[in-house]
């Protein structure tokens, strides 16, 4: 009964993960029509910047959600940390406020917004945990799951299947996109 059981629970994982591949390969093919020069640059710089000997991997894309994430938790962590005046490891509204008073109007608006995003609890001050919670949320704004599987989804343009792609490999996918069109 168990291996009957596990073998169906193995069964519907493969299923799941053979739709979100399906998925993401849609999604990929119709990011690539909206915008193909776009599409091309960008899946270039990504070879270029987090390939290894001119061909892209998992784990490069791996390295370059990581690197996105990891800039995005630290510009908010930094911008909150930077109004904890007293470095109390608090951020109180009075603080925000004279951090406010000195800023640009546009300024202005993003420290209020970040505040308030960031003071889930909305007692009036950001906490440690909170600002550490903000820093994982900015995170995943800046890239979410939704866009890391598209990501994965480009190494379906490797041609060779050897798990890498390459900029011919890249050229070749965009002008088979032409053809098909």
């Amino acid at each position: 009964m168990v291996k009957i059981v596990a073998a169906m629970v193995l069964g519907l994982v493969l299923w799941a993960q053979n739709a979100l591949a399906q998925d993401a390969k849609t999604a990929l093919d119709e990011e690539m029509r909206r915008n193909a020069v776009r599409f091309g640059d960008e899946v270039t710089d990504l070879i270029a910047g987090f390939g290894q000997n001119g061909a892209l991997t998992l784990a490069g894309i791996e390295d370059h959600i990581a690197l996105t994430r990891a800039g995005a938790r630290a510009t908010a962590l930094r911008r909150l940390v930077a109004q904890d005046l007293d470095a109390d490891g608090t951020v109180s509204r009075k603080e925000v406020a004279v951090v406010q008073a000195a800023a640009s109007a546009a300024a202005r608006g993003r420290l209020e917004r970040l505040f308030i995003t960031a003071d889930t609890d909305s007692d009036g001050q950001v906490d440690a945990d909170e600002i550490a919670a903000e820093g994982k949320a900015a995170a995943l704004r800046a890239l979410d799951e939704e866009e890391a599987t598209l990501l994965r989804a480009i190494l379906s343009l490797d041609g060779d299947g050897d798990g890498a792609l390459t900029t011919r490999e890249l050229a070749a996918a965009l002008r088979g996109l032409d053809e098909a069109t």
